[in-house]
């Protein structure tokens, strides 16, 4: 006959292969998972690597624009120099 030890046994042999075959099944479950997470972070990192080329090449855009503009401006005033000396050297 079955008695109490039995039946003990029988639960906890259930509840123990469970744990080990739920174990089992969610370190093979969670495995994909952690691959698809390597992927979504590597895709944030490209969205922000991307916004900072971005950023970065709009910033050199600019400051290309202010090294022309600089550069006219330095040319003007050379060229202003260059007269007040001319005019200076004739005064004397």
């Amino acid at each position: 006959m079955i008695d109490s030890h039995d039946i003990t046994s029988l639960v906890i042999t259930v509840i123990g292969s469970g744990g080990l075959l739920g174990g089992i099944y969610a370190l093979l479950k969670f495995r994909p998972e952690a691959g698809q997470l390597t992927v979504i972070a590597a895709q944030g990192a490209l969205v922000v690597q991307t916004g900072v080329i971005e950023t970065l090449r709009a910033e050199i855009a600019r400051l290309r624009q202010e090294l022309d503009e600089l550069s006219k401006e330095n040319d003007t005033l050379r060229a202003r120099v260059r007269v007040l000396e001319d005019a200076q050297n004739i005064d004397k």
